[in-house]
């Protein structure tokens, strides 16, 4: 597991860049109509989701 310091505006920077990510894939996922390529996105989306709740949840420095 590879670990990173970040600092308050950098950690706000990070979740900011992850929730736009996030939202622009869920659109994509919603416009897309092929199959494997919607279950490719819904992996993506779940990592994201993940990320962020980690992010969320680990203390601030």
């Amino acid at each position: 597991m590879t670990r990173i310091e970040l600092t308050d505006k950098e950690r706000t920077v990070l979740n900011e860049v992850l929730e736009t990510s996030l939202s622009e894939l869920q659109t994509e996922i919603a416009h897309t109509d092929s199959r494997d390529y919607r279950f490719g996105l819904k992996e993506r989306e779940t990592i994201l989701i993940h990320i962020l709740s980690r992010l969320a949840a680990s203390p601030q420095p």
